[in-house]
């Protein structure tokens, strides 16, 4: 292994720096041979001065504008050749063989001054907290379409949604978030009593025109990021059941049947702890737990376990996929009760993903069955490049015998990077036990801004 100080101007020891005359001297005598001066006429010693005067010029640019940073250790690689005898050659010679050593080195980088600033910015960057909002305006119309009349037929409903959320970064892959979320307004859900909310946004609001805390949790992650670590005040369906093309209410899909798979059966945000471990092979698990009722008395009452295995595949001649599994078991009416479910999406093409989903569960009257599936475009088939549109069917069937079925179609439309406004087009048959169906046509517009 070779030793020796490391060269070049990245690498420069302050207590061997030499003084400016004398480092001026040694840049001239480098540059001009020393006959020069002695045989130089009076012009050239005139450009020799001249030049002597720039080389001065640079020293002290250099020395205003870069200070030495404090001493770094690195490794460097070094590669060379040595024959029979031992003897070390810097290139390929014949009778040779490739040697690798790797030496460390006690250096001093110069930096410029903006780059100890851009480095003192960003430390500061990753410790403060930040700040987010996302807000939204949801309008919709119900228009029913059979069955006898109802309260909901010809009326317009509004609700106003804004989350805040709030990061901090505690220590190196530990984040802390909190979202608090205030909503106002008259949701369609009101007076369409439907198996599932026709308006996602529903199932935030607790009150009117208050603010409540949807979510603090604190996320760390171990064993070189492979285990991750969720724990707080939850919502395990973002973590469970997920869908690349129909999961999230402020882009994609606006009813709630088409966002997350209603047999999941969690009802509101609660304390709990997720976790999952991911090798980063293709293959992930996932367990959790949280309660889903804020009037439990105790950590036993309305807990909800999950489990689910992951698995992203890309198959011969399409895109990604990823094929999800779960299985859940709450304790919420007093005895335990199972279901167990599957969440796929797959790319066809760099334009056009499939995605579906079924579960099913135990309820008291039977078992409860739900699937839905659908597709969504992106890129050569949108006006613009961010746009996107879907398209999906839903059915949910009750052991009792109530029945849902849903179609909806929606086009995201970006007018600006950070604002988007979609059409929402639903047609909904609720079709109760015993009773005549009900059928809405609900057009509706979304208007979403994140910042």
């Amino acid at each position: 292994m070779r030793h020796g100080i490391a060269r070049g101007r990245d690498a420069s020891c302050p207590d061997q720096a030499l003084p400016r005359r004398a480092l001026l001297f040694a840049l001239s005598l480098a540059a001009i041979p020393l006959s020069a001066w002695a045989q130089a006429p009076g012009d050239d010693r005139e450009q020799l001065r001249k030049r002597i005067d720039d080389l001065e010029q640079r020293v002290r640019e250099l020395e205003s504008t870069s200070v030495l940073s404090e001493p770094e250790t690195r490794v460097k690689r070094i590669e060379t050749w040595v024959d029979d005898d031992g003897v070390e050659h810097d290139t390929p010679a014949p009778g040779t063989r490739r040697v690798v050593t790797y030496q460390r080195e006690r250096v001093y980088r110069r930096q410029t001054i903006n780059e100890k600033i851009e480095d003192a910015l960003s430390d500061a960057e990753g410790r403060r907290v930040q700040l987010g909002v996302n807000a939204a305006i949801v309008l919709q119309s119900a228009r029913q379409a059979e069955g006898s009349d109802t309260q909901a037929d010809g009326n317009a409903y509004q609700l106003a949604s804004t989350d805040l959320y709030f990061t901090a970064g505690l220590a190196r892959y530990t984040v802390f978030f909190a979202d608090i979320v205030g909503l106002s307004g008259t949701p369609s859900d009101a007076e369409i009593n439907g198996l599932t909310l026709l308006n996602g946004y529903t199932a935030r609001l607790v009150e009117q025109n208050q603010l409540n805390l949807r979510e603090a949790w604190l996320l760390t992650e171990l064993w070189s990021q492979q285990l991750t670590l969720v724990a707080g005040r939850v919502d395990l369906t973002n973590y469970f059941d997920n869908n690349a093309a129909a999961n999230d209410e402020t882009a994609q899909f606006l009813s709630d049947a088409l966002v997350n798979n209603p047999t999941l059966g969690l009802s509101e945000n609660g304390a709990g702890v997720a976790a999952w471990y991911d090798r980063k092979t293709g293959f992930k698990l996932k367990f959790g737990y949280q309660q889903s009722s804020s009037t439990a008395t105790n950590l036993s009452d309305a807990l909800f376990f999950l489990s689910e295995a992951d698995y992203q595949w890309t198959p011969p001649g399409l895109g990604e996929g990823n094929y999800r599994l779960w299985y859940r078991n709450d304790n919420s009416n007093g005895d335990d009760r199972s279901a167990s479910g599957v969440s796929i999406d797959q790319k066809i093409s760099a334009a056009v993903t499939l995605f579906g989903r079924y579960g099913s569960a135990e309820s008291p009257a039977g078992r409860d069955r739900f699937y839905s599936g659908g597709a969504q475009f992106r890129r050569g088939v949108v006006f613009n490049p961010d746009d996107a549109w879907g398209i999906g069917y839903a059915r949910y069937a009750l052991g009792a015998g109530d029945e849902e079925r849903l179609i909806e179609f929606y086009y995201n439309l970006g007018i600006a990077r950070k604002l988007h406004l979609s059409v929402n087009l639903i047609y909904v048959t609720e079709a109760p036990a015993g009773t005549e169906s009900v059928a809405y046509f609900v057009p509706g517009a979304r208007l979403q801004a994140a910042f």
